[in-house]
């Protein structure tokens, strides 16, 4: 019985890439060092766009969900004001991003590597369900803005890691539109969902 879960366990394709790797250990950060892995990254990228039905955008692979809720945070941050990139966030306002009191961790931490600080991170309710309250948010969202505060970013979740929980998307596309907050979805857990008939429904919004 151990010996074959050991056998379930192993991933022929992931395997085989492990062994391309690590027999050829290529450096990828550039085209320069490594054009055919470049182009290949951007066939892949744009494979999987179109598997989950985005035809359109960009994409990028993180080496984890905590990494990828950093990338966010900062893709805002250059939205809001793109100055950031070379003066730095001494001119800016105190900047606010909202995310559910059930959010990752990791949103917490990246605003405090990121300069913001972690009291910036406004915490919103959730419901009993553990979806991110939508009144609760535009309440938060004025609260800030009576402080003279900066908000620019909202962080929804799409699968929590304690309830499972989805945040309701259209709603807050709805909300960040109204404050122009940039929307960023936090998908690492739920995020495989594109790829199910039955349970996709959950993601409508998610573009």
């Amino acid at each position: 019985m151990l010996h074959a879960a050991r056998q379930d366990s192993l991933d022929p394709y992931g395997l085989a890439g492990q062994w391309v790797t690590d027999a050829l250990n290529p450096s990828v950060y550039t085209y320069e060092v490594a054009p055919v892995f470049t182009l290949m990254e951007v066939a892949v990228l744009e494979e999987m766009r179109i598997l989950v039905g985005f035809p359109e955008g960009e994409g990028m692979f993180c080496p984890g969900g905590s990494l990828a809720n950093g990338y966010a945070i900062n893709l805002a941050r250059f939205h809001f004001n793109p100055d950031v990139k070379k003066e730095g966030i001494h001119p800016l306002p105190r900047l606010v991003l909202f995310a559910s009191e059930d959010a990752h961790y990791s949103v917490h931490k990246m605003a405090a590597l990121l300069g913001l600080g972690e009291n910036n991170v406004y915490c919103v309710r959730t419901d009993i369900r553990g979806q991110m309250d939508v009144h609760h948010l535009e309440e938060s969202v004025d609260k800030a803005l009576e402080e003279g505060a900066a908000p620019f970013m909202v962080v929804a979740t799409a699968g929590t890691t304690v309830l499972g929980a989805f945040d309701p998307l259209p709603a807050l596309a709805d909300i960040c539109a109204r404050y122009k907050l940039w929307l960023h979805v936090d998908a690492a857990w739920g995020g495989g969902l594109l790829f199910s008939r039955t349970y996709r429904h959950k993601l409508v919004g998610l573009d």
